[in-house]
């Protein structure tokens, strides 16, 4: 099977499965789950981790 043809499967397959998914959701009446972004540890906030914190790399830099 050539690039253009594994493509057009790839597409097939995620049509059937987005019908899928809708079908079972409306069967069992379950919405789709969102998900969270990261959660800083520090701070208790959301959109960054510990390890990117911005109020950890400038305690760094007064110490």
């Amino acid at each position: 099977m050539d690039l253009d043809g594994k493509i057009a499967r790839v597409k097939e397959l995620i049509a059937k499965r987005e019908e899928l998914d809708t079908e079972l959701n409306e069967l069992l009446g379950g919405a789709a789950r969102e998900r969270r972004g990261p959660k800083c540890s520090i701070r208790n906030e959301t959109g960054h981790r510990a390890t990117t914190c911005p109020t950890k790399s400038s305690a760094a830099l007064t110490a």
